[in-house]
């Protein structure tokens, strides 16, 4: 009987193809591979690289999906090539994130700064948005079909839904297709929410869409104004007192009987119990200088303070493993 392998074994198992990825992201090869295909000796010559290091890298891509050969010629795997395609930011943000965690430790220095300036967060944010977009689709699907049965009731009549850091929409887009008469404001940076508008023109809703631009602890809010309000994935992005102050700006613009939906990574604590989410605290830190993951407790604290009751976990089965969806609703 085969001993099951620990999740030690399996890091060091997986160590020479994770280096061969990252090896070949740093040389260019991975990009050389996105473009066209080629012999090991073509793209060493081309990219200044040790022939025998480039075809023994090469095959060790093969071998974990990355690339494919056919007739001596190599080129990025459809998984690869899928993946530069829809990844927020890109295979190579993501691959330069996991290059960057050994400073992080010397140094504690993310790569990048998502929650820096405006003029910072809505660049990243931009690369960012669409492909988290691509991501969601089935989970947002799921949110709206909830929000439209009970206990909140959202199917009928004209609908107010107010999308803070909205991105590429997915979550309030979804609320807007499953009811014809739901109309959406999207806050965000500008130059997020020209996807946006892109989105929204794509899934035909563009006429009940409207954006407003700027930070969403700056825009002017309409106290009670929304049936609906949306705090989809941004919280981590923010320091606790942020985050809570966000949560209050939120509560306060939805209306008697109205419901806000926070969808977000919540963790365990400081020591966080489930490994994905031990992950995903780590690349957090990686590209931001304050984001944390904050507990279901603390969030739902939050709720409460903001004069929100009847908490709710919606179950979100497409959704990402580590994510969660609480609702509140203000009292009628």
């Amino acid at each position: 009987m085969t001993k099951p392998a620990t999740a030690l074994a399996e890091v060091f198992d997986q160590g020479i193809p994770v280096l061969a990825v990252l090896g070949a992201q740093r040389a260019g090869l991975l990009a050389a591979l996105l473009e066209r295909a080629a012999t090991a000796e073509e793209f060493a010559t081309d990219l200044k690289l040790d022939p025998l290091a480039t075809r023994l890298t090469l095959n060790v891509l093969v071998h974990s999906g990355a690339a494919v050969h056919t007739d001596g010629r190599y080129q990025a795997s459809p998984e690869l090539a899928e993946r530069a395609r829809n990844a927020p930011g890109g295979v190579e943000l993501h691959l330069n994130l996991f290059d960057h965690l050994p400073e992080l430790l010397l140094s504690g220095k993310p790569l990048l700064s998502m929650d820096g300036t405006l003029e910072e967060r809505g660049r990243h944010y931009a690369q960012v948005a669409q492909g988290l977009g691509h991501m969601y689709p089935g989970a947002a699907a799921e949110l709206a079909e909830a929000l439209e049965g009970e206990p909140y009731g959202m199917g009928d009549g004209a609908r107010s839904v107010l999308d803070l850091g909205a991105g590429s929409g997915v979550w309030s887009l979804a609320v807007a297709t499953r009811m014809p008469k739901a109309q959406v404001t999207a806050v965000d940076l500008p130059p997020v929410l020209e996807g946006l508008r892109h989105n929204a023109a794509e899934a035909g809703v563009e006429n009940r869409v409207t954006t407003l631009e700027g930070s969403y602890f700056d825009v002017e809010l309409p106290p009670a104004a929304h049936d609906l309000v949306i705090l989809g994935n941004i919280l981590h992005l923010e320091t606790a007192g942020d985050a809570e102050r966000l949560v209050h700006r939120a509560a306060a613009a939805v209306k008697p009987g109205g419901t806000l939906a926070v969808i977000d990574i919540l963790g365990s604590g400081p020591y966080e119990t489930n490994p994905v989410r031990a992950q995903y605290a780590l690349f957090l830190a990686a590209r931001t200088s304050s984001g944390a993951m904050y507990s279901r407790a603390e969030v739902t604290d939050w709720l409460t303070e903001a004069g929100l009751t009847g908490m709710r976990t919606v179950e979100l089965p497409s959704g990402p493993p580590h994510f969660t969806c609480l609702t509140a609703v203000r009292p009628s």
